[in-house]
């Protein structure tokens, strides 16, 4: 394998050209690879290849003889050479090795000059310098040039290629002489042919070919041919080749991956236009050329004012777009602003529009990108979440139910207006902890009810009992549920609590109602089967009265009258009364019924105490009921004080309602007995029925009125009647 200098060029040659001697560059076979022109004017009528095959003619020395002089002369060191004398002549050849491939052959015509200079390998010329120089230029370029280089003789041969070019393409200079379809099929021949037509007429422009290495690899190359010419002849050419496989595969991933980009870029369902610093448009992809209406290809290098949109809202647009394209230049940041744009199918839609521009490092302007996003449907799912929002704010809000939020920890999040009237809270008081609404003997309860939301169960129409802000203890309905993050999990909780205290008094009455009903039909069995038997036995002690002991005639007959007041009392609940409501005045029937009450009060020792607002008041009521009422309850009063007393009777009114406050300095009534009062045959006296009142609660609630006892033991109680004033 050959090497050659890269830099063997013109003027190398015109130095050479200028040795007043024969000098050839041999291979190791003795092949000519090149030849001074001293050499080819001695030797005109020989062709360069025909000149090694006459050497017995021309330097009289048999070629079998020379052979072993080439083999032996690549064994000296560079620099030093052998000499062989021509046989006949004066003349003398000197070899001397350029690389392990090539030999400096110079026919050096005055023997005896050179023989008295002394030793051989001592002889020094002015030509010598020069040839030595020249050969160490020439090992240093061939040894240190990365790229390949072949030459071809003035007869279009491939003589020599160097070490990086072996090394390219693992061939030889005999493979690539003998064999080059292997190396590179016909077309790309023809090729380099064409190229080396182009580089003799000056058109030295480099160009690409495929080629297969040893091992059939593909390799792809760039080739420079450079023409040698001294003295206007030419002389051949070197290709200077360079491995470009790397990059040529480099070039290729990068085209694939600016594909794969593409192929990314397009499918994005977004308009995306790149542009210069000038407003020209360098790209767009799928997705703007069809919500713009532009054709492939119309695009590239225009401005968006030069485009033709077939949508004249999209070229609003567009002018729009690049209005815009100043303001993130000035601003030197992201741009973001929304349009709306009306679509080929006569519908809106909604782009969120951001803009970006990118500057080079000495700060001037390099491209900007132009992103649009369809942001139609996401401004709907948008307006449906504020208006669902707004919806479960108005709902929280509004509700007539107290609702609070509170997490895992116990501490109260949210809560409505709802809340803090239940829990009697203003709006700058801060609720901070369930426990706040706990009772003590209910703290545990929230334990529990948390445990039950963390499960999952929830909580629904829990009755229990909480506390306002007063201390006050409130029945109440809550129903506890879950609040849960994206991924299922429990992250707090709501409660939903209703007030029930109206909804208790209420089954209460039902309650009592219900007994009246069931101790009426029981009282008209009772009275009637037991009445005639009384009267049978009250008419035959009358009979027999002067026959039995004053005294206990006095008894019996005393307990004949109260078995038979029982019996009235059954009745009047069992036995319906006609009612009749009419305009009363209210404060003359109070008057009466103190006085007819008058006598009993005298002999009780009760003295009476009326504070009457106004002297007349007329209310809607039945006359005879209200009476009753007001009787039985002064007359409890007088009970309450067996040793005497002092009983109030208060009035006052509302523009709807009266009140009547009966108090008296009595005995008192024990908080446990003072819940039960109402009910049938439960009365605070040893001797009473409770039907008495019973009677009266009944008809206070068919005048739609309320009777409330507040009672003190030791200190006397109060009952407050409150009627409408219309019925």
């Amino acid at each position: 394998m050959w090497r050659v200098p890269l830099m063997m060029t013109a003027s190398f040659f015109a130095h050479y050209d200028a040795i007043p001697l024969s000098l050839f560059i041999l291979d190791r076979n003795g092949r000519i690879a090149h030849r001074n022109e001293y050499a080819i004017s001695r030797f005109s009528s020989y062709e360069q290849m025909d000149f090694i095959q006459s050497y017995e003619s021309i330097l009289r020395i048999k070629e079998n003889e020379l052979t072993p002089y080439l083999n032996k002369a690549l064994t000296v060191k560079p620099g030093e050479y052998i000499s062989i004398p021509l046989p006949h002549t004066d003349e003398m050849i000197r070899l001397s090795p350029i690389n392990d491939e090539l030999i400096t052959f110079i026919i050096v015509e005055d023997k005896e000059a050179i023989y008295k200079k002394g030793q051989q390998k001592d002889m020094e010329t002015p030509f010598d310098e020069k040839s030595e120089e020249l050969q160490q230029q020439i090992h240093s370029l061939i040894d240190e040039n990365p790229d390949g280089i072949a030459f071809i003789n003035e007869r279009l041969h491939l003589t020599l290629i160097n070490q990086s070019l072996h090394h390219m393409l693992g061939y030889s200079l005999d493979d690539l002489r003998n064999a080059p379809i292997e190396v590179v099929d016909k077309q790309t021949i023809q090729t380099i042919g064409k190229h080396f037509e182009l580089a003799l007429h000056g058109d030295q422009r480099p160009y690409e070919i495929e080629a297969s290495d040893v091992h059939g690899n593909c390799v792809h190359l760039l080739i420079k041919t450079i023409p040698i010419h001294t003295n206007g002849r030419f002389r051949g050419a070197y290709k200077i080749v360079k491995d470009i496989t790397e990059f040529k595969d480099a070039q290729l991933d990068a085209l694939d991956q600016a594909e794969q980009l593409r192929s990314l870029i397009d499918s994005i369902p977004e308009f995306i236009i790149f542009k210069d610093e000038n407003g020209r448009i360098i790209e767009m992809n799928a997705y703007a050329k069809r919500i713009f209406g532009i054709e492939e290809g119309r695009y590239k290098g225009r401005t968006c004012e030069e485009l033709n949109c077939s949508s004249i809202d999209a070229y609003h647009l567009l002018k729009n777009n690049a209005n815009t394209d100043c303001i993130a230049w000035e601003q030197q940041t992201k741009v973001e602003y929304e349009y709306e744009l009306e679509l080929a199918s006569g519908e809106f839609a909604t782009f969120e529009i951001i803009k970006s521009p990118t500057y080079h490092s000495n700060g001037k302007r390099k491209y900007l990108i132009a992103i649009g996003r369809d942001i139609t449907k996401r401004r709907e799912v948008e307006r449906e979440l504020i208006e669902s929002q707004e919806l479960i704010e108005s709902i929280f809000t509004n509700n007539a139910d107290a609702i609070s939020v509170s997490n895992l920890d116990k501490e109260i999040i949210q809560v409505n207006p709802a809340f803090k009237k239940l829990y009697g809270y203003t709006d700058e008081d801060t609720i901070t902890h369930l426990y706040n609404i706990y009772p003590d003997q209910n703290k545990e309860e929230a334990n529990r009810i948390i445990k039950a939301v963390l499960d999952g169960e929830g909580v629904v129409d829990f009755e229990t009992v909480r506390e306002q802000k007063d201390g006050t203890s409130i029945d109440v309905s809550v129903t506890y549920s879950p609040i849960k993050d994206h991924e299922g999990n429990v992250t707090a909780m709501s409660a939903i609590t209703r007030d029930i205290r109206d909804r208790k008094k209420t089954e209460e009455l039902l309650l009592r109602s219900e007994k009246l009903s069931a101790i009426g039909q029981l009282a008209a069995a009772v009275a009637h089967e037991v009445r005639n038997p009384l009267t049978s036995v009250k008419g035959f002690i009358q009979l027999y009265k002067d026959r039995i002991n004053d005294e206990i005639l006095e008894l019996m007959l005393s307990e004949m009258d109260r078995i038979e007041g029982i019996i009235n009392e059954f009745l009047s609940l069992a036995r319906p009364q006609a009612v009749t409501y009419q305009q009363i005045d209210i404060m003359a029937l109070t008057r009466n019924v103190v006085s007819l009450m008058n006598p009993e009060l005298l002999l009780n020792k009760v003295n009476v105490r009326t504070a009457f607002h106004t002297p007349s008041l007329m209310m809607h009521c039945e006359k005879n009921q209200i009476t009753q009422v007001l009787m039985n309850v002064i007359k409890n009063g007088i009970e309450s004080m067996p040793d005497g007393g002092l009983l109030s009777i208060t009035t006052c009114n509302s523009d709807t309602h009266l009140f009547i406050e009966i108090a008296d300095k009595g005995v008192g009534i024990p908080k446990d007995r003072l819940e039960r009062l109402g009910e049938p045959f439960f009365s605070n006296k040893d001797t009473g029925t409770g039907l008495g009142l019973v009677v009266c609660y009944k008809i206070i609630h068919e005048h739609h009125g309320t009777i409330h006892f507040d009672s003190t033991v030791g200190v006397g109680t109060v009952v407050t009647i409150t009627l409408p004033l219309q019925h």
